[in-house]
């Protein structure tokens, strides 16, 4: 059963990762990069559109404590208290 539960746990470790780096990658001005980068556009958009229904009801409720300068740490929170979960549970 533990092994169920840290799969679930590790991806959504990965989930909270993507949607931290996902804003950060699009602060990034789109004129000055490759062209193909500037392809990713779309895909980022339907990836970060994908996990915002997945993460949205866990991320809300901190957001507002731990954003600072702009950058939205709460992916991180959550993901270290994931982290804390399952050290105590052992898998």
């Amino acid at each position: 059963m533990f092994g169920i539960i840290g799969l679930v746990i590790s991806v959504y470790q990965f989930v909270l990762f993507i949607r931290f780096i996902m804003p950060l990658i699009d602060k990034v001005d789109t004129n000055s990069v490759h062209p193909a980068i500037k392809s990713t556009i779309a895909v980022r958009k339907s990836m970060n559109a994908a996990l915002i229904p997945i993460t949205e009801p866990v991320l809300a409720p901190i957001r507002d404590k731990v954003t600072f300068n702009n950058i939205d740490f709460s992916p991180l929170v959550v993901s270290l208290v994931l982290n804390i979960i399952a050290r105590a549970l052992n898998i």
